[in-house]
């Protein structure tokens, strides 16, 4: 996507300014909602899409996904053994098709 057709659509975004747009944008489906394909947020403990559907930035609709430190915990080597980079998108995309969540176990 050209910058200025991105930057068109910044000020539609519900997320703060830590969501930015993914590598691949267009393999991301738009939201049926607002028709917007999201921005993500990707740290050390979650992952996070957001689009234009919420009240503010602050409190919006989000997918998520497992955080990569959430496999480098579970794994008694301290690798990240089973983590894909992809489930984000993947998740976003399923929800996108189905509008059914996948669940997502953080836990060990």
């Amino acid at each position: 996507m050209p910058v200025i057709s991105k930057l068109r659509f910044i000020d539609k975004y519900k997320c703060i300014d830590d969501f930015k747009f993914p590598k691949g944008l267009k393999n991301w489906l738009k939201c049926p909602n607002c028709g917007l394909r999201p921005k993500v947020w990707v740290f050390d403990n979650g992952r996070h899409t957001a689009c234009g559907c919420g009240k503010d930035k602050y409190n919006h609709f989000s997918i998520q996904a497992k955080s990569i430190m959430s496999y480098y915990y579970r794994n008694n080597n301290g690798t990240i053994d089973g983590y894909d980079s992809n489930e984000l998108r993947d998740n976003w995309n399923h929800w996108v098709k189905t509008g059914k969540l996948r669940s997502i176990n953080n836990g060990n």
